[in-house]
């Protein structure tokens, strides 16, 4: 599948189903669903042909969450455009307020000690130490009363 195929497609808008996978010619990419995030992990290459439309994919899927993942584990080459794609969608998740977590390969890890000297990029050991994190910061769900609706205030407070 070209680049441009993969841009029409996959990279369009964010999936709705709870698993998408597309192709460009170096990478695979997949993009798990959770209740309030997502995981975006790459296997391959990240290069200047699908770096762009990597990071415009990944920074929509910020848009609609409240925590986003990109797990790098299985890159095996990343250049120069795929630290900017990376800066550009820490950028997003600021702008969004999405609390973003990036698992970086051994190819990552050396274009960091070039390119981020300052460890700005928010990097955690492995996917399940992050998983692990997410699902001990999840908001626990509590009743909302809303009053006039069967319920007097006092009832809702005690139930609550």
């Amino acid at each position: 599948m070209t680049i441009s195929k993969v841009t029409q497609n996959a990279f369009a808008t964010p999936a709705t189903e709870a698993t998408q996978v597309w192709r460009s010619h170096t990478a695979k990419f997949t993009v798990h669903w959770g209740r309030t995030g997502a995981v975006v992990a790459v296997n391959g290459e990240i290069d200047a042909a699908n770096a762009s439309p990597f990071a415009d994919y990944a920074k929509r899927c910020a848009e609609c969450c409240e925590w986003l993942v990109v797990d790098l584990s299985e890159l095996t080459f990343i250049g120069t455009s795929g630290f900017s794609a990376l800066q550009s969608i820490t950028a997003q998740c600021s702008s969004a307020q999405t609390k973003l977590k990036v698992v970086p390969s051994p190819a990552l890890s050396t274009l960091l000690r070039i390119c981020d000297p300052h460890s700005r990029l928010p990097l955690v050991d492995s996917l399940t130490d992050v998983l692990a994190e997410v699902q001990r910061s999840g908001r626990p769900l509590r009743l909302v009363a809303i009053s006039g609706y069967g319920q007097s205030d006092d009832r809702a407070r005690s139930a609550a």
